[in-house]
């Protein structure tokens, strides 16, 4: 997101901050047999116990896995159970208020029902579009 320009913007404030958080905070000294330490560690955990967890990691993996894939299989049939009820009920509504639409307005009157929605279209996609854009910030 563009965020309007500030005093933190400025290159050599935040040269300043790294070198002052530099100063502040110092890595800690290892102790001088931590490789030797971390070696025999390695050594003794042995090939057995880098199975076990590689074989606990898999199976918590295929786990998620099968989660996400049953749950992606669900949000399709509701999206596509909205999408046929919707469908249906734009085609029940359009069955009722054609006639209507014929009777107030003439036979000219049916090409407004689709100018209206793609006009209701487009202001919808301008609105989502005007809050995401950096021009909603300027203007109150």
């Amino acid at each position: 997101m563009n965020m309007p320009k500030g005093p933190m913007d400025d290159g050599s404030l935040e040269r300043a901050l790294d070198a002052a958080l530099a100063r502040a905070l110092t890595a800690p000294e290892l102790p001088a047999t931590f490789r030797q330490q971390l070696r025999a560690a390695a050594a003794r955990s042995g090939s057995a116990d880098r199975a076990q967890l590689r074989a606990a990691a898999e199976r918590e993996h295929a786990a998620r896995l099968a989660d996400m894939r049953s749950g992606f299989v669900r949000l399709r049939q509701r999206t596509l159970g909205t999408l046929i009820g919707a469908a249906f009920a734009a085609g029940l509504l359009l069955n009722f208020a054609l006639p209507w639409i014929k009777a107030h307005y003439g036979e000219t009157g049916v090409f407004a029902l689709p100018a209206i929605g793609a006009a209701i279209g487009l202001a919808l996609s301008l609105h989502a579009w005007w809050q995401r854009s950096s021009l909603s910030r300027l203007l109150p």
